[in-house]
Parts: C-alpha cells; sequence; structure tokens
C-alpha cells in the first residue's frame, strides 16, 4: 500500500499527523503535510488508512499494490 499526498490540495490541518504519527510530518516551512514514504510498511496501515479517511481536504488517497 502507498499513499499519495496533494500538497496543492493540503491546507496543513495537522489531522494526517494526529492519527498516523508515524508517518506524517508537517513541514517548519510551510505547515504543510510531507509525503509519508512509501510502501507503507504492513504494521502502520490501519494509521495510513485513517489519516485518508480523516483529512479534512481529502489531499491524501490510498494506492493500493
Amino acid at each position: 500500500m502507498r499513499i499519495e499526498l496533494d500538497r496543492n490540495v493540503c491546507q496543513g490541518h495537522g489531522v494526517c499527523q494526529m492519527t498516523a504519527p508515524n508517518l506524517f510530518t508537517l513541514s517548519d516551512e510551510d505547515g504543510l503535510a510531507i509525503q509519508p514514504s512509501n510502501p507503507i510498511a504492513p504494521e502502520f496501515q490501519d494509521e495510513g488508512r485513517l489519516s485518508v479517511v480523516s483529512c479534512p481536504e481529502r489531499s491524501l488517497r490510498i494506492i493500493e499494490e
């Protein structure tokens, strides 16, 4: 599984970091999410799925491999 981030849509709410702290960090420069390392390790996939459905801007999407 991979997670794709669209930084043009991200508004920097930080919900991804709150729901998936092992996957997401926010940029010190602009406060937007930073693309997580892919592929997502199996032990973090539930966190990743939660972050995707929780994003208020829908800037994340899952790509199943």
